[in-house]
Parts: structure tokens; C-alpha cells; sequence
């Protein structure tokens, strides 16, 4: 793979081209082989796991960070989680971040495994785990949550570049130097050492004098081991090199992690709040979710659809990814699809950003007229993109695991105190915890000490509308702006859902009013249809006014805020002069001690919420982060009001 991308998700994956050679995989394009035919396993434990000291190297740690250059068959993998699960305390995590250019389907996969019985158990869980061949960033939890592994599929040093991450081990394990000389570049080498933590160990079958000469130019000092089998020499070493600080701006620095265990308190019984607290579990930390069960809090159906748009910028990366990651998620019905109907101006930019994101047709493809019309029962005047993968689902959260405690009480404030966080609950009693985590919606800037910079209430409403002869012929949900359901429900019951509407609302000002149903926004809604299906929409304007209001937390930039919350008094004393430039040395980021965010999801928390939870598990835990560095800064919480503090004073007051 040759082409060279300043971002993930905008090159194409190319296929492997694989040929067996006395059952073990060899590479077609660098004509070399996945692993050896003789005993592959033997020659990694020998490689990579007596390379980096294992078990010893884990031995006794709460949480260890592998780096992989060469995914491969998966085979590094699963001999490490084999070894670190026979050694590992059973409340520590590992974390594996591998770099994959050419991507195996499961079936060769499934193939290659065959040759480690000993592995099967794991083998199939990693299969089944396993994502689709999309460029970019994928985090799979394995093992009951207990391993993290974070694919990186995509050219070496251009993912490389992109992970935000401190690495305990390598194992340098691409194919030859000598037929694969990208995979050994200086510019790799200085990634790898830019990842490395003090100390950190590395590991390659490879004992090439350009090897040597790269680890030792990037700051490991390393030596020649006995090979494996036929192979002479193999190297290992450790960084003793200058280890590389955050890149992040210092008002977007990360938070210093938590210690492992931490118990944490996750206000909110959302989607966002128990996305949170199972992804916190599996981090293992001690999540107690405090869910208040408010009737209606939420729809009873929702759309699961992918939100395009531009790959080149980090909202359109993380919408694409978010919904790569929510197709994985356990306990969702399976997929029926979605079609969205743009306006004819809009389709050729969605066909390109179908392109450039890599996604093939088990994603979304182009549909004409004809087909859109095929596809969705009914006569429709414009094709669009139909989503094989999309969902309606019934919207009540997940349930979390038997490793969250729940609680009813709705909290009624915070206060943080010497030992961590006191929540008042609406029982007159109170809880401490190490951490707090706001995930309620809209409500969570009437918690947050100072509020949430940029997080909006809107004001959203659903319609139910009575099936007709002509309507019940609908098949699928279609978007178009807004969108419509086919029948859900049964007997009496049954009902299309088109919704929805937006509008700003102000807590303060406006109080509960939002409950009530309006009828300028079933209008507005129809007048939407009536573009794409114009006899369903007037059939439908004299239907009886039914449906669900409701309040959704939203952002003026559309990305939810993942991450640590600001002091908002320390920030305008250490950030207020912003608006001259940049000039420094700027203070570290003056955080609220152990306070964090997920909210603003907007009308897409099934497709955002759970890759959003990970991001902010792993900045608690001080893991490696399973987004790309770019679009982890833009989940910051503090971004709005770092744009407010980079405006002139008097133009501070303007809406963020």
C-alpha cells in the first residue's frame, strides 16, 4: 500500500492476495508468509512473548499496552491473550493497538486458525468480534471487556501518526524488510518511539542491519536473540530513548487517569449513561449508574442510520466510525436497512463520501429511482443511498451488565470534597464517590459546577400516524430531512413514526412546556414527506395529533462532548488572552478534579453513544484511545469555550 493520507478513512483497503503453502498463509504482493508452517505458535511465543519478558512483563500490572505492527492472521494476539490471561490479576486489562494494511476476511482468518486448537476457544471470539474491512479505527472488546484490541486498518504510518497512546511492548512483526521496506521506515520508527512509554520493550523476528540501525536512530537499544527454527537471530531491546509528551493543545490536554478500581458515579439512565457505565466496567473501574427512570424519557422506536459526510473532517471520521462501532454492539435486533433520499443536489457528494470513507456495499450504495422505489414498497420520485445495516430499534437503553449497580434516585447536586465527589440524591441522602460522570442529557449543565460550555436543550417531537392501504406497503424507514417508519406495533397499536422536528429550548426560561404536542410540527414534518411521498403526506393532514415530545442535549458543531470538564472560572483566568494569539507558556489544563462528560449526542445517541462511552473510558483510564487524534480533540468539552476565549472580550457574549 503506497498511498500516502494526512487522515484515516480516505484510502481504500487492498485485498490481501493470499496463496496456502502447506497450510499456512503466504502473501501474493511481498511474497513472504503470515507465519511459519513448521509451528507458527512456537515461533511467536519464542519471538514476541519471550522478546518482551512475558508473563513477567505483565506480571503484577493493573493495565498493559501492546503494539503491534503486522495484525496479520491475528496469531501475536491471541498467543499474548492466551499468555497474559493464564498470568494477569483478574481485575487487570490489556489493551493491543495493531496496525493492519491489508485486512484478512474472516473466512481466511477462520482457516489460519485452524492450525492452533489450542487457541480455538479465543480463535472463535476474535472472529466473531472481528470488523468489516472499513479504513480506519476499530475498538473490539474481548474477553468479558477485560481486553481492549484497537485495529487500525489502514498505510503504517499514517495510522501510526493518528494514535494517541502509551506503549508497555512492540511486536515489530510485518512482512520482511527487504519485500516490505514501508512497514520498517524511519518514519515508523519515530512513531513507535513517539508511543512508547519509559522503558518499554520491543520485540521482531527481523535482525536486518536497517532494523538495528532504525530502533537504535528512534532510542532502543537492542540486541540479537537465537531465531526460531531455521532463522539465525531475532532482536529485542527497550526504550531508553526521551519518551514523547501529549500533542494535544494545553487546554485539551489529557486528564491525569484514574487509579484502577475507581469507583464512579454515572448520573443518567440514557443511552449515553449506560453506554458509560458498561464500557467503565470493562475498563474496571467500580460504575454505579444512577438512573431516576423517568417515564417517556424517551421514544419508544428509534432510527440506527449512518449520518455521511466528509471524511476529511473529524465530525464525518467519527460519525462513520461511531456507526461502524454501534453495528458490532451486542443486544441490537439484526439490521433491516434504511433508505435516505437527498435532494438531487446532495447525492453525488454522498456517493463520494461513500467512497473515500472505503465503505463497500454491505454499508451503503447508490440506488436510482427504480430501485429506492423497489426497495422501499413504494413509489418514490429520487434515489438516494440505501443502508443495508440500519436499524429501528426499540429505544429503551441497554441493560447494563451485572458489573454496574444501579440506583433510582435522581441526584439533586454535587459537591467535589477532599476524598472525591458527594452526590445529594432526592431522598435527603447523600453518596461519595472517586469520580462523577454527568451523562443526563440536557439536564447535565444544571449539575456541572459552572455548567457545560456549548450543550444546548432542543426540543424534538415524533408523530404517530394511523397505517393506511397504500401506507402499510412501506417495508424499510426513509429518510429525507426527516424520516418515516413502517408499521410498527401491532392490532390497535400499529402506527408509522415520522418525525422529527428541532427546535432550541431554554430550561430556564421555558420550563416543562416541551411535553406539549404541537401541530406546527406535525405540519412542518408532513410538508417534509410530502417531497418524497406526497399522497402519504396529504392523506395524512387530518390525522388526530399524536406522538412523543421530548428534549434532546445538542451542540452547535453536532459532536457530542466526551472527556473531562472544564473549571470554567480557571479557564477564563489561565486561557483569557487567547484572542491576541497564540503566545505561551499556557498552564495545563485547569480540569474540575476527576468530573467528566458525555452528553450532546443529539438525536443519534444509539449510533454515537457507544463509541463515545470507549473514548471516555479510555481517557479515564489512561488507555489507548480508540479514535483518531483529531477527532478526539473535537469530543473536547472544552472546545465551545476555547472558541469563546479565542474572540475578542466584547464579542464573548455572542450564542456558543
Amino acid at each position: 500500500m503506497t498511498q500516502d493520507i494526512s487522515h484515516p478513512g480516505a484510502v481504500s483497503l487492498e485485498a490481501p492476495r493470499l496463496e496456502w503453502r502447506d497450510g499456512a498463509p503466504c502473501s501474493a504482493a511481498f511474497g513472504d508468509v503470515y507465519f511459519s508452517a513448521r509451528d507458527g505458535l512456537g515461533e511467536t511465543r519464542h519471538v514476541f512473548l519471550d522478546g518482551i519478558g512475558a508473563p513477567e512483563a505483565w506480571r503484577g500490572r493493573p493495565r498493559f499496552v501492546i503494539g503491534e505492527l503486522g495484525f496479520g492472521t491475528g496469531l501475536n494476539v491471541l498467543a499474548a491473550w492466551d499468555a497474559w490471561r493464564r498470568a494477569a490479576d483478574r481485575r487487570a486489562r490489556l489493551h493491543v493497538v495493531s496496525v493492519e494494511g491489508f485486512p484478512l476476511e474472516p473466512r481466511d482468518l477462520a482457516a489460519a486458525h485452524a492450525a492452533f486448537p489450542e487457541l480455538a476457544d479465543l480463535a472463535r471470539d476474535l472472529r466473531a468480534a472481528y470488523p468489516r474491512r472499513v479504513p480506519g479505527f476499530h475498538r473490539l472488546r474481548l474477553d468479558g471487556g477485560r481486553v481492549a484490541l484497537t485495529l487500525l486498518f489502514g498505510p503504517v504510518a499514517a495510522m501510526l501518526s493518528q494514535v494517541e497512546a502509551r506503549v508497555d511492548a512492540w511486536f515489530l512483526d510485518g512482512f520482511a524488510p527487504s519485500r516490505n521496506p514501508e512497514m520498517w521506515s524511519d518514519a515508523v520508527f519515530r512513531q513507535v518511539a513517539r508511543l512508547s512509554a519509559p522503558g518499554a520493550r520491543v520485540a521482531t523476528f527481523s535482525a536486518a542491519g536497517a532494523v538495528r540501525r532504525g530502533l537504535a536512530d528512534a532510542g532502543f537499544v537492542v540486541e540479537k536473540r537465537p531465531g526460531f527454527g531455521g532463522k539465525r537471530e531475532c532482536l529485542s531491546g527497550r526504550f531508553e530513548g526521551q519518551s514523547a509528551e501529549s500533542r494535544a493543545e494545553p487546554w485539551f490536554a489529557p486528564p491525569a487517569p484514574l487509579s484502577p478500581g475507581a469507583s464512579v458515579a454515572v448520573v443518567g439512565g440514557g443511552i449515553a449513561g449506560r453506554a458509560t457505565a458498561g464500557t467503565l466496567a470493562d475498563e474496571g473501574f467500580t460504575p454505579v449508574l444512577f438512573d431516576a427512570g423517568e417515564p417517556g424519557a424517551q421514544p419508544e422506536r428509534v432510527l440506527v442510520s449512518p449520518r455521511l459526510a466528509d471524511p476529511a473532517d473529524a465530525y464525518g471520521r467519527f460519525m462513520a466510525q461511531a456507526f461502524v462501532h454501534a453495528d458490532r454492539q451486542a443486544g441490537l435486533p439484526p439490521p433491516a436497512g434504511a433508505l435516505h433520499l437527498p435532494k438531487d443536489s446532495e447525492s453525488d457528494r454522498l456517493r463520494d463520501f461513500l467512497a473515500r470513507l472505503g465503505w463497500d456495499a454491505d454499508f451503503g450504495r447508490s440506488v436510482d429511482a427504480a430501485e429506492a422505489s423497489d426497495l422501499a414498497g413504494l413509489t418514490v420520485p429520487r434515489g438516494g443511498v440505501w443502508f443495508p445495516q440500519a436499524r429501528f430499534v426499540a429505544s429503551p437503553a441497554p441493560t447494563p451488565t451485572a458489573a454496574v449497580e444501579v440506583r433510582t434516585n435522581r441526584v439533586t447536586g454535587l459537591a467535589i470534597g477532599e476524598a472525591g465527589w458527594r452526590l445529594h440524591l432526592d431522598d435527603g441522602t447523600h453518596a461519595s464517590f472517586d469520580a462523577v460522570v454527568l451523562a443526563a442529557g440536557p439536564r447535565t449543565a444544571g449539575l456541572a459546577p459552572g455548567g457545560v460550555p456549548g450543550l444546548h436543550a432542543s426540543r424534538g417531537q415524533l408523530c404517530y400516524l394511523p397505517a393506511t392501504a397504500q401506507s402499510a406497503r412501506l417495508r424499510l424507514p426513509v429518510s429525507f430531512g426527516g424520516h418515516l417508519s413502517p408499521v410498527t406495533g401491532a392490532g390497535g397499536g400499529a402506527m408509522h413514526v415520522l418525525g422529527s422536528s428541532y427546535g432550541r429550548w431554554h430550561l430556564d426560561g421555558q420550563g416543562d412546556d416541551w411535553r406539549a404536542l404541537r401541530p406546527g410540527d406535525m405540519a412542518s414534518s408532513l410538508d417534509g414527506l410530502a417531497a418524497v411521498l406526497p399522497d402519504q403526506a396529504a392523506a395524512w393532514r387530518s390525522a388526530p395529533l399524536r406522538g412523543w415530545a421530548g428534549l434532546r442535549a445538542t451542540t452547535s458543531d453536532h459532536l457530542p462532548l466526551a472527556g473531562p470538564l472544564a473549571d470554567r472560572a480557571a479557564y477564563e483566568d489561565s486561557y483569557g488572552d487567547l484572542h491576541h494569539g497564540r503566545r505561551g507558556p499556557w498552564p495545563p489544563a485547569p480540569y474540575l478534579r476527576n468530573a467528566f462528560v458525555l452528553t450532546g449526542l443529539g438525536s443519534r445517541g444509539y449510533q454515537t453513544a457507544f463509541l463515545a462511552a470507549e473514548a471516555l473510558a479510555s481517557m479515564l483510564a489512561g488507555a489507548p484511545m480508540p479514535v483518531d487524534r483529531e477527532v478526539a480533540t473535537a469530543l473536547h468539552p472544552a472546545r465551545a469555550l476555547i472558541r469563546r476565549l479565542r474572540r475578542p472580550p466584547d464579542q464573548r457574549d455572542r450564542d456558543y
